[in-house]
């Protein structure tokens, strides 16, 4: 990793730059609602869940396919009435930084619809200036979760080779999608529904784990380093 030189840093989108807790517990609450789990979901029992790494929020292996299709479709539909987007901290601190020596950068999300509108959600909280492109995906189905080809593209459009591109997401479906894209480094930050630990410890870890945004620009800082020691 430390003889790659990055030129471009990618990012998703809801849980690594923009806070999704709301939508999410909301969009648990009704998939769970609609298949009469019980006792419904709470604020209290939905932060304890992730607080213990439960992602299922206890529902049974066998309906969990049906509870990520309802509770994906939910989410979409909140996110999609949230008219103000709530920028994460450091955020747009971070991204002004990476613009500021030069990187290309990006967002390619799996939310679906079309990527014009997410420009001028991105606007309105003063981050679209910092993002050269704003990658959404075609389907509003399962299959917008697996963003390698977005990865793909946003590489080639951006003229840069992939692995000399970074991911960063917030839970282990972006670093799958890095690995299958050919990036040279995927980076999980902490800032969404995983946890630290959940996303150090996963089958699909990452190659750095972060807390929060403000620890990125020293990760590269400390790549750089390394590449010239």
């Amino acid at each position: 990793m430390a003889s790659r030189k990055f030129k471009a840093v990618f990012f998703d989108l809801d849980g690594t730059l923009v806070d999704i807790h709301g939508p999410l517990y909301i969009a648990a609450k009704s998939a769970l609602d609609e298949l009469g789990h019980d006792p419904p979901l709470t604020h209290e029992r939905y932060r304890e869940a992730l607080s213990s790494d439960d992602v299922w929020l206890g529902v049974p292996e066998h309906l969990r396919p049906e509870y990520a299709k309802l509770a994906y479709a939910y989410f979409l539909a909140e996110v999609d009435k949230t008219e103000r987007l709530e920028v994460l901290p450091h955020v747009q601190d971070t991204l002004a930084e990476l613009k500021r020596r030069g990187y290309a950068t990006g967002v390619i999300t799996s939310r679906p619809g079309d990527s014009q509108r997410l420009v001028e959600k991105l606007a309105m909280v003063g981050l679209a200036s910092y993002l050269d492109q704003v990658v959404t995906q075609t389907t509003s189905s399962l299959r917008a979760l697996d963003k390698t080809e977005s990865l793909k593209q946003a590489a080639l459009k951006a003229a840069i080779l992939p692995h000399a591109c970074m991911y960063v997401g917030d839970e282990p479906r972006d670093i799958m999608a890095s690995l299958g894209a050919g990036f040279g480094a995927s980076v999980a930050v902490a800032t969404g529904a995983a946890s630290f630990n959940y996303l150090q410890t996963h089958p699909f870890k990452p190659d750095y784990v972060i807390r929060s945004m403000a620890e990125l620009i020293d990760l590269i800082d400390n790549l750089k380093a390394e590449m010239l020691e």
